[in-house]
């Protein structure tokens, strides 16, 4: 049967392609705003920068990458029992949507009130604000990552990361400019808080683009389990599936690569004493290079499945992390965040639908969430690296980095087999 939807005055259908051609137009349009918006409070750049303005440590430092992805990803396998059991996920993915954008709001309205005369209580309602948002993505992300599964055909989900990457990369370049503007025209914390409003306005307007978005067909809802017994299949998922247990084996020495992203500003403004604008160019520069690289990584991906493209992402991150260590001048540095860009650009997309590709269709959100609750918690990596920052200094963090990518990498290409390969489950 063709499912068909009609406009509001009745006189419109479209048949399933049409559906699906709307749903990717949205989708891309949907991600490039949130993506784009995340910009002006870059995980990578700002908030190490505004951290450490706000009198925050390396370990305060380092603290953000295990809030942004412990937060994001342990909740992830308690809220995938739910959206299992549900028939439609955009409800879930809208309502909550809208709470993290709201906290978003807060967090300006609090680095703009408070920031200059009380930076110690700021940074702490910061980062207690800061990890309340990721919890609330983590709770969104299973049903997400299921309605996008639902409403585009597997062939066309390397495409569709590449054109949002891609598409966000560009707007995410107009951004820079205007983030370094900003960052350079007012003062400290002024300009941090302009910021975040820039970011709470984008992804504000991606939200009401994803309520465009058509849920054509109910998904095929289980019966929602004891806790204990949705424990239980996790385990039976991690003795059974080989194939996904392995590569959840060589994804946790990939997030261990991430060790050095969150002191590169840092130590570019300690190391060639850079000022705060430093963390516009390097999102600049960083946006500009997945304008380029993400539709190529893409088209890798549907081409030669997403375990490809997951390498080809690391190894950018290993290039990333040598030119941190090998960089004499600022200049020379500047490359770190070319590479960084083409990882940004594509890993998690690609991590993401070789997740979903593992699953059995009605065990995506199961599979999806076990595998971020599984890595979440060695983003506490981040942690140790301030620490090690600390007593020996940002070059040994960039060697712990290298180090992981290397067996990561390795690991991924000679240890894990491409979902694809494997005969279809339901």
């Amino acid at each position: 049967m063709i499912a068909q939807i009609h406009d509001r005055q009745g006189n419109r259908s479209l048949d399933n392609e049409g559906i699906e051609r709307r749903n990717f137009v949205f989708n891309v349009i949907e991600g490039a705003l949130f993506v784009s918006g995340a910009t002006f409070i870059s995980l990578q750049t700002v908030l190490p920068s505004m951290v450490s303005m706000l009198g925050g440590s390396n370990l305060a430092v380092g603290a953000l990458g295990f809030i942004a992805w412990g937060g994001l990803f342990i909740p992830q396998v308690f809220a995938a029992r739910f959206v299992e059991t549900i028939e439609r996920k955009k409800p879930w993915v809208i309502r909550l949507g809208i709470v993290q954008r709201v906290i978003v709001g807060l967090m300006a309205i609090l680095i703009f009130i408070l920031g200059g005369s009380e930076p110690q209580l700021t940074l702490i309602l910061f980062l207690i604000l800061y990890a309340g948002m990721q919890v609330i993505l983590g709770v969104i992300t299973p049903g997400w990552i299921d309605l996008i599964a639902k409403v585009t055909p597997v062939t066309r989900r390397g495409r569709l990361a590449g054109m949002r990457s891609s598409l966000a990369g560009a707007m995410g370049f107009v951004c820079g400019f205007v983030l370094t503007w900003i960052l350079g025209s007012f003062p400290i914390p002024v300009n941090y808080a302009i910021a975040f409003m820039c970011a709470f306005v984008f992804q504000t307007t991606s939200i009401l683009v994803q309520s465009r978005l058509v849920e054509h067909a109910p998904s095929v809802a289980m019966e929602r389990k004891p806790f204990i017994e949705f424990l239980k299949q996790v385990r039976v998922v991690f003795r059974d599936d080989v194939a996904f247990r392995n590569f959840i084996a060589a994804t946790i020495f990939l997030v261990m690569a991430t060790i050095p992203v969150a002191f590169l500003t840092v130590y570019a403004m300690d190391a060639f004493q850079a000022d705060p604008s430093i963390a516009g160019v390097f999102t600049l520069i960083m946006v500009a290079a997945q304008v380029f690289s993400a539709p190529i990584v893409g088209h890798v991906a549907d081409r030669y499945g997403n375990r490809m493209a997951l390498i080809s992402s690391s190894t950018a991150l290993l290039c990333a992390t040598l030119c941190a260590i090998l960089a004499p001048s600022l200049e020379w540095f500047k490359l770190a965040y070319v590479f960084l860009g083409v990882h940004l650009g594509s890993e998690i997309m690609a991590r993401y639908n070789i997740a979903i590709e593992y699953a059995p269709e009605r065990k995506r959100a199961m599979y999806f969430g076990l595998m971020n609750a599984v890595l979440a918690p060695f983003y506490a990596v981040s942690l140790v690296g301030g620490w090690i920052s600390d007593a020996f200094g940002y070059q040994m963090v960039f060697y712990f980095g290298a180090t992981f990518s290397v067996i990561g990498i390795l690991f991924m290409i000679y240890g894990v087999k491409d979902p694809r390969t494997i005969p279809v489950r339901v």
